[in-house]
């Protein structure tokens, strides 16, 4: 019989989560708009739960011992969320995963890249992330940026990644939200003329 303690150490995988603080959320802005966060998509490579690195440009290689709990964008999705639902400017903030009801506003996003890059020392995690913010009831693009954060990693392994990555992470959801607000502000002075 197979336990837990005759299995050498070493096969096991460690499975880490994208993991930021979280503030408090505000009371929800009851003349603000609806915002629908759909789903985040991964360019591909980047769509599996593997945790990615490069040596060298254009290779994509995986770490056999360490994994994230699910695929990157599926764990970005109720982060996108909740950040956005701090900035106090909507009446609600949706996530198309549980919600079916009509929206003014939709957030798409991707994640471009997410990578460990071993190409200089330290390591860097690069994460490049595309959003699009679109009027629903207009049925047209508002805006389109795309954000790329670089985070020196604390140790050259898949620990060091993590970390890295969860740093670059909130820094992306800080300046997303910044960009969704200057948007929203926008358009509130397009209708108040």
């Amino acid at each position: 019989m197979l336990t837990a303690n005759s299995v050498p150490a070493d096969t096991f995988k460690r499975s880490y989560l994208l993991d930021i603080p979280l503030p408090t959320i505000p009371p929800a802005n009851p003349t603000g708009k609806t915002l629908l966060v759909s789903m985040p998509k991964a360019a591909p490579g980047f769509d599996t739960p593997g945790q990615v690195y490069i040596r060298t440009a254009y290779q994509l290689e995986y770490y056999s011992k360490s994994q994230w709990v699910d695929t990157p964008a599926r764990m970005l999705l109720p982060l996108l969320v909740h950040r956005l639902e701090v900035t106090g400017q909507f009446q609600a903030v949706l996530s198309a995963t549980t919600s079916t009801i009509a929206s003014d506003l939709r957030l798409d996003t991707e994640i471009v890249r997410l990578q460990q890059e071993f190409l200089t020392y330290p390591s860097q995690v690069r994460l490049v992330l595309r959003a699009q913010l679109l009027d629903m009831e207009a049925r047209q693009v508002i805006a389109t940026q795309v954000f790329e954060i670089v985070e020196n990693a604390l140790s050259e392994n898949a620990e060091g990644g993590l970390l890295a990555t969860n740093q670059a992470v909130a820094r992306v959801l800080k300046d997303l939200a910044a960009f969704i607000v200057e948007q929203v502000t926008k358009i509130r002075r397009v209708l108040e003329e």
